[in-house]
């Protein structure tokens, strides 16, 4: 008898563990987090970080042998995302819901076509917080298909364009380093990259990033990746001012070289986020999430 309850005990327990394990929103909440806000010159700007520890498990492909994770190939949707939210109004971000194929939901399929078309455990997003709090990982999957235009442009690159045409966010193109950094003075955000094809084991590399601003030595960038060394030969001219905030000395900028430049005209009643509302919103979230998990655990 002792024996079988014992046996019942275990089961148990390996029931609450494997439980808590399917939990996907708690794992994310409960995870570290490298998101933060950063100043740049008397403003604040909210940074998502792609290799935040928190989100290291989402995929960005369904090859199940060769996992390749969002930290290391989404600087492009998360540079979106980075200058998104610091154009588009908190109240405004759960709109997005009206465009996309499915409600905004987070596993580690989120970053793969049709959810890596696989039934899986997840969490959909329905509060405020969590639309910015997981706000990249929904540019992410927009930009994986994961929408209703799919099936007209299956690459997922017109995202950007339908995210920027639903909130009526003020925007343009140019190739012209001039035109798009006195948009920048005038308080426009920048989304370009840079390449290079002389690195020291002859690879091509690029990242793309978001410029905010410039005083008269340096260009400073919204940097998702969080590096503190980029590789050669553009870790030569990238500094590093905090997590999430790099520089350029304005000499340089001809030696990074530079691609288009995406310019961004946040709407007029957006309000910059600081360290601290960021946080109060986060704590919300998780408060959230705890609730629920003492209603579960009530039921």
């Amino acid at each position: 008898m002792k024996r079988i309850a014992w046996l019942l005990v275990l089961v148990l327990l390996v029931g609450s563990v494997s439980a808590l394990g399917e939990d996907e929103e708690g794992r994310l909440k409960s995870g570290e987090s490298w998101n933060r806000v950063v100043s740049v010159l008397g403003r604040d700007y909210l940074v998502f970080a792609q290799n935040s520890p928190e989100w290291s498990g989402i995929r960005a492909t369904n090859n199940t042998e060769k996992l390749q994770s969002i930290g290391g190939t989404a600087c492009i949707q998360f540079a979106f995302a980075n200058a998104l939210v610091n154009t588009i109004p908190y109240e405004m971000l759960p709109r997005i819901a009206d465009i996309l194929r499915y409600p905004p939901r987070v596993d580690e399929y989120t970053a793969t076509a049709f959810h890596g078309k696989k039934a899986s455990l997840r969490f959909e997003i329905t509060e405020n917080c969590d639309f910015l709090r997981y706000w990249p990982l929904i540019i992410v999957s927009l930009a994986a298909g994961n929408n209703l235009d799919m099936e007209d442009d299956p690459d997922g690159s017109f995202y950007f364009g339908t995210v920027t045409n639903f909130y009526n966010v003020k925007k343009s193109m140019t190739w012209e380093k001039n035109e798009a950094f006195a948009a920048m003075d005038a308080g426009a955000l920048l989304v370009t990259n840079f390449y290079a094809d002389t690195t020291a084991d002859g690879v091509t590399i690029g990242h793309s990033f978001v410029l905010v601003g410039r005083d008269d030595e340096y260009a400073y960038m919204l940097d998702s990746t969080f590096k503190k060394e980029f590789p050669m030969p553009m870790g030569k001219y990238i500094e590093m001012v905090e997590p999430g905030l790099q520089r350029i000395r304005l000499a340089n900028l001809s030696k990074v070289n530079l691609n288009k430049f995406f310019i961004i005209w946040p709407k007029e009643d957006f309000v910059p986020y600081t360290s601290e509302r960021y946080q109060e919103i986060v704590g919300q979230s998780n408060r959230n999430w705890e609730e629920k998990r003492a209603q579960t655990a009530a039921d």
